[in-house]
């Protein structure tokens, strides 16, 4: 991980490119406040089966943030702020090689960092089931991980397994240990029984003075939490709570105990992942605990965040926030941009499980604010899943409201709400739980609308998918005042795919309408996220959808993605909004034709000459990746593709190369899908990038 190379991995892999259109992701293009707290980066997307770790790896004096997450990969926020007053900055979804190698269908990720092997830098250690370590191959200030990772085994050539591993010296004897949680509730030990410089690890015990917990999914956080020398424990758990165990020993002899199986009260709804840090540099550490969303409601929340406000004798944890770094609304964000109170802005209403949240803008249009009002907006719920589209289908200048519920078993009816109040205050009455009956399938479980002028006719029709992959369309043959919809298909342009979101935009300004859509090939595979981009070829009056793009950011870990395109900074073009599985949404700027457009200059290091340039185009691919790289000089290059676990598969280029462009193919037919690193090796760097081959 090289600082030359962030700001142009912030300026280029996070865009999406066509001929006429390009996006940049903006994560904190517009405050928003949660009970008076504002994330860091609110438009970085959602989080889910957060893991938090805190450590200064740049060695530049603060703590930076990183974060395992459901899909197995670790995710960085830069701190440029100071060890007194912290500023959060999103850098990736992939940091460098790091991820668990998991199971495909559930990656999942734990990360610590600890030097390890005694030379000065801190390597990372990864766990979901296997434990990997990755070894620092850079410095202390500029970390590189291998991407060949360490599968750890003890000294009778067992494997380790965990669900959520940690490295530290618990026996102060200048050489880290390896504490191994699991789902079972208990926690192994494994010490250290090597060198500074090379490690052994040998069990000792598979239940470590008796710190058994329940709620299973044991995750322990060891730390000095009475100042007296030594370290305690808390240990989170599967239903959301956290153990403390005091260490009433000493630094070389440990004896843990049992305090608290309710430390604080402290419920995260699932999955307690607990971090301590001093984070605003008082001298006492403060509490920082993961999560995931699998609780009743979903639940909001990335990371919760506990200032300690008592001391570092006797810490007193009092809840800041639960949404440290980003906006997370808990699950499957469907973002809506309206002006809901007729002021002349944009508010934000997203779905929130069975509900509506909505976001009030308090700025203007050119500078929004968003601020959280209610989880419940209009008391408007459904049964099942709640999927929302705002349309004004009567022609009074207020919006209406359409709901695609779920149901099991199905066929779900399509909800309408009639706005009975006014622009200024709306009023939502129930007119329709079955808006257009006879057309679903027992199958259809859950169904999600939306609407637009597709025929150019001046009112608006109505496609609903389901989870089949269906795509109905309903012609509106009525009037813009008096709407009446007509079947016309189930198959609309062929569409197909299950779960998926559709939102329509004039994006290249020709007069019709595009398409931007979610297309999920498999149901519950962590690494099909892909946003596709269909350009009309047809006419405003008979659209021809023409795929174009199959993952528009494929740097970008968006799974559901569900996009909602508007012009928010009143230039002339489209914005994009995309809401995701976990809740999050990312704000994408479109910067068609600024040749000045950078990302907050201001809060992006300054780094040295970028060397080289690589990127993977036909991502996902099937079976052919067209590999491109840049190089500034000749020089000596090696370019391979590395599986998971860090064995190479091919080599790609090898030897001297000329100054400039150069695209390379990659035929994966012989090889399993799944994910894969392509790394370019120069005397100066290694520059790594991730393809996924689906077949």
């Amino acid at each position: 991980m090289r600082y030359y190379s962030i700001l142009l991995f912030l300026l280029l892999p996070l865009t999406a490119f066509a001929q006429d259109f390009q996006f940049q992701l903006d994560p904190d293009a517009f405050p928003v406040t949660i009970n008076n707290w504002q994330p860091f980066q609110p438009w970085a997307g959602g989080m889910d089966y957060s893991t938090p770790e805190l450590c200064d790896l740049d060695n530049d004096g603060d703590l930076d943030f990183f974060c395992g997450d459901y899909c197995g990969y670790v995710k960085y926020f830069k701190n440029i702020g100071t060890t007194t007053h912290p500023n959060f900055i999103f850098i990736t979804d992939f940091l460098d090689s790091l991820h668990s190698a998991g199971l495909p269908e559930h990656g999942y990720s734990h990360v610590d960092f600890a030097d390890i092997d005694g030379d000065g830098d801190k390597d990372a250690l990864v766990s979901y089931s296997r434990v990997l370590l990755f070894h620092n191959i850079g410095t202390s200030m500029q970390p590189l991980f291998s991407i060949n990772p360490d599968t750890l085994h003890d000294t009778n050539g067992n494997q380790i397994i965990s669900m959520h591993a940690t490295l530290v010296d618990i026996n102060n004897d200048g050489k880290v240990d390896l504490f191994a949680g699991h789902y079972n509730g208990y926690i192994q030990y494994y010490q250290n029984v090597g060198t500074s410089a090379n490690y052994s690890f040998q069990l000792i015990s598979s239940n470590w003075l008796n710190t058994i917990v329940s709620g299973e999914y044991a995750d322990p956080c060891f730390a000095d939490l009475d100042s007296d020398g030594d370290l305690d424990l808390l240990v989170g758990t599967g239903d959301g709570t956290i153990y403390y165990y005091r260490n009433d020993g000493t630094p070389q002899n440990p004896q843990m105990t049992y305090v608290t199986n309710n430390y604080f009260s402290i419920d995260v709804g699932a999955d307690a992942s607990p971090e301590l840090a001093d984070i605003d540099g008082d001298g006492d550490l403060d509490l920082f605990v993961g999560r995931s969303h699998w609780t009743a409601g979903g639940g909001p929340g990335d990371v919760y965040f506990y200032l300690n406000v008592g001391t570092a004798q006797i810490p007193i944890f009092h809840l800041v926030t639960t949404n440290y770094l980003t906006w997370n609304c808990g699950i499957m964000a469907k973002p809506s941009l309206i002006d809901i109170d007729d002021d002349g802005d944009l508010d934000l209403i997203s779905s929130t499980d069975f509900y509506l949240t909505l976001y009030r803008n308090q700025g203007t249009l050119a500078n929004p604010h968003f601020v959280w009002e209610t989880d419940n907006f209009c008391n408007i719920s459904t049964p099942g899943a709640c999927e929302p589209w705002f349309a004004d289908m009567d022609a009074d200048g207020d919006y209406d409201l359409f709901i695609g519920p779920g149901a099991i078993p199905g066929p779900p009816g399509l909800y309408f709400f009639r706005n009975q109040g006014s622009p200024q205050t709306p009023n939502f009455v129930l007119e329709s739980t079955n808006l257009v009956p006879g057309y679903f399938t027992q199958g259809s479980v859950c169904l999600n609308p939306c609407t637009a002028d597709i025929d150019a006719d001046g009112d608006q029709d109505l496609f609903v998918k389901d989870n089949l992959g269906c795509c109905y369309f309903f012609r509106n043959v009525g009037t813009p005042t008096n709407f009446q919809f007509q079947y016309v298909t189930s198959n609309w342009q062929n569409f197909t795919g299950p779960y998926y979101y559709m939102n329509f935009y004039d994006i290249d300004g020709d007069g019709d309408l595009d398409l931007f859509k979610y297309h999920e090939v498999t149901i519950y595979y962590p690494w099909d996220k892909n946003l596709r981009f269909y350009r009309n070829i047809g006419t405003p009056q008979n659209a021809n959808m023409r795929f174009e793009i199959g993952d528009m950011f494929p740097e970008l870990m968006i799974w559901s993605a569900c996009p909602y395109v508007i012009d928010m900074d009143q230039d002339g073009d489209g914005d994009l909004f995309v809401g995701d599985q976990w809740g999050g949404i990312r704000y994408f700027k479109n910067v068609t034709g600024d040749t000045t457009a950078v990302l907050h200059p201001d809060k992006v290091p300054i780094p040295p000459p970028r060397r080289t340039i690589l990127s993977v185009s036909n991502n996902p691919s099937n079976p052919v990746s067209l590999i491109s790289f840049s190089l500034p000089s000749p020089q000596e290059v090696s370019l391979s593709v590395y599986n998971i676990l860090g064995s190479k598969v091919a080599t790609l280029v090898s030897g001297k190369q000329s100054a400039g462009d150069h695209t390379v193919s990659w035929n994966a037919t012989g090889n399993a899908s799944g994910v894969y690193l392509v790394q370019l090796l120069t005397p100066q760097e290694a520059v790594t990038r991730k393809v996924v081959v689906v077949k």
